[in-house]
């Protein structure tokens, strides 16, 4: 049996990087592994090496947003995915003396049945800002003495009155958004700064040539020039993503990891130009006034960050469904959901950028719903005791 080993399992690619951020907290001292349920887990890479059964599920871990999505999971080879996932966890439960589920409950139930304790769940699924834990849910973590860090001391309170063992020490999304000493040389009197959020699964592909001819029409409208930072979940190939973009042609950028997205026809100013880079959020960020977008975690940093966020769905806010609204619940007026029409996104992001106050307003209610950051060290102090 190894000694104080920690088994990470993360159910999506925003936990993924959540639960990265906390590992590289933890002392190197501390053996840790990954286990990602929904894709291969690049997020891990040089921070714990990566184990158990992986397929790649049609969903892409979305099974709550439409519920059709279980059935093609059932169809992809879901229900023999969880039986291995299961039996692998048993079979190499003695190697583990902690468990840390990430995500959602689905997490925990699997760290129930492996058998490990205890068990550490970092949860950042629901909140009482819109959908708090359920009585079973809460039964379900009280029962087996789950420690439970969640995503705001709201929830926190409510937790801890249905008997659950929970706390809010902050949140780890928001930390390691450092960014580098760049300039883009971005004129703020003549150029908008955008940023871009295409999303870390399959759909990204079709998202993203989206997002650049908004980003053009934008241009049109503010009559001045946007300067659009695409941010690239490591989950996503760069190379395809471009193709993906016939109209673009691909660059280098005298930065490391850096691309321009040049378009292959525009001619008439005003012009947007685009910069696309894998990781590196906080630069992202830095240069960006509000940004666009149909991404779940990159959202939320984003929020917390002071920039209000454009997504777009069929009905807008009146008509969400379960994912959005969900994000809807959790930033609040953080993020505006546009109806999906071209012009209505577009008149969305032009009103954002010229009303300061109202920006400045929604800015403050996403600092606030996410909190400072600092709170991934303190999960590793907690996970790092609790081997202990």
């Amino acid at each position: 049996m190894a000694s104080n080993r920690v088994l990470f399992i993360s159910n999506g690619a925003g936990e993924d990087s959540i639960a990265s951020q906390i590992i590289a907290d933890l002392p190197e001292s501390l053996p840790r592994e990954a286990m990602p349920l929904v894709g291969e887990g690049s997020a891990y890479k040089d921070l714990a090496p990566v184990v158990g059964p992986r397929q790649a599920m049609p969903s892409g871990g979305l099974i709550q947003e439409d519920w059709r999505n279980l059935w093609k999971d059932i169809n992809g080879g879901l229900f023999c995915l969880t039986l291995k996932q299961i039996a692998w966890l048993r079979q190499q439960r003695q190697r583990f003396t902690q468990i840390v589920a990430v995500g959602d409950l689905w997490p925990v139930i699997l760290a129930v049945l492996s058998g490990i304790r205890p068990i550490t769940f970092i949860g950042t699924a629901k909140s009482d800002y819109h959908h708090p834990y359920s009585a079973l849910e809460a039964f379900i973590l009280r029962t087996f003495q789950v420690h439970s860090l969640v995503r705001d001391e709201p929830t926190a309170e409510s937790l801890r009155q249905k008997g659950v063992k929970a706390a809010w020490v902050g949140n780890a999304m928001m930390d390691g958004l450092v960014p580098q000493e760049l300039d883009f040389k971005l004129d703020k009197t003549k150029e908008v700064g955008l940023a871009l959020f295409p999303g870390s699964r399959k759909a990204t592909y079709q998202v993203l040539p989206r997002l650049l001819k908004l980003s053009q029409l934008l241009a049109k409208r503010l009559g001045k020039d946007v300067c659009a930072f695409i941010a690239v979940a490591p989950s996503i190939d760069t190379n395809e993503l471009a193709q993906a973009c016939s109209d673009f042609t691909l660059g280098d950028c005298p930065y490391p990891g850096w691309h321009t997205l040049t378009d292959k026809h525009e001619t008439a100013d005003p012009q947007a130009r685009f910069f696309l880079i894998k990781g590196h959020l906080a630069d992202v960020l830095k240069y960006s006034r509000v940004a666009l977008g149909l991404a779940g975690t990159a959202h939320e940093q984003a929020a917390g960050w002071g920039i209000p966020i454009v997504a777009y769905e069929p009905g807008g806010e009146s008509h969400l469904r379960w994912y959005r609204a969900r994000q809807k619940g959790l930033l609040g007026d953080a993020l505006i959901v546009s109806e999906d029409r071209d012009p209505d996104i577009v008149e969305a992001l032009f009103n954002l950028i010229h009303n300061e106050a109202d920006r400045q307003r929604r800015a403050e209610i996403g600092r606030k719903r996410l909190g400072p950051p600092g709170g991934s060290e303190r999960m590793a102090a907690i996970i790092t005791e609790a081997c202990q």
